[in-house]
């Protein structure tokens, strides 16, 4: 047993650093979102699963689904705005390598789907919109990296400004 973890962990450092073996990757996120809705701003939360295709060692296409919430107050009544959204972004992402991980900037569009109900009346808001970001990777072992990166995505009526942590795992 003890020479089959040996040679496990022998195996893994002896991958290469980027460990884009076929390219892939993917990974889930999580965090705290900032909605800001008909001037009026609140947290919430958000969290998504994506997936990445390596198209060389500096840039990538990235593609999603992200889900979050939140109640933003109301400029008609007392009672908040009930947010919920679904977003599909993809984007082009840049990588600079560092030495133990990597800073990127991010840019692309995204499909939202937007409902806003305050008092028992719903409104559905959906389209195609920019999206980006910017964060750092630290790369933990070959085949996985921990990430922690702010996202801005436009949503219509409803920016969203949110910081996110999250896991990748290269295939």
């Amino acid at each position: 047993m003890k020479k089959t973890l040996l040679a496990a962990m022998l195996a893994l450092t002896a991958l290469p650093a980027s460990a884009d073996i076929f390219g892939l990757s993917v990974g889930a996120t999580a965090g705290a979102a900032q909605l800001d809705f008909q001037g009026n701003k609140e947290y919430g939360y958000e969290y998504g699963l994506n997936a990445s295709y390596a198209l060389n060692d500096f840039f990538s296409i990235n593609a999603g689904v992200v889900q979050g919430s939140g109640e933003v107050d109301s400029n008609l009544s007392a009672s908040k705005n009930d947010i919920d959204y679904t977003a599909f972004p993809v984007t082009l992402r840049g990588d600079l390598p560092l030495l133990i991980g990597s800073l990127y900037a991010k840019a692309g569009t995204n499909f939202y789907d937007v409902d806003v109900a305050r008092d028992g009346v719903k409104a559905t808001d959906d389209g195609w919109a920019f999206t980006g970001g910017a964060g750092f990777v630290l790369t933990l072992l070959p085949l996985v990296d921990v990430s922690l990166g702010y996202e801005y995505r436009d949503m219509g009526e409803v920016t969203n400004n949110a910081v996110v942590v999250g896991v990748d795992i290269s295939l």
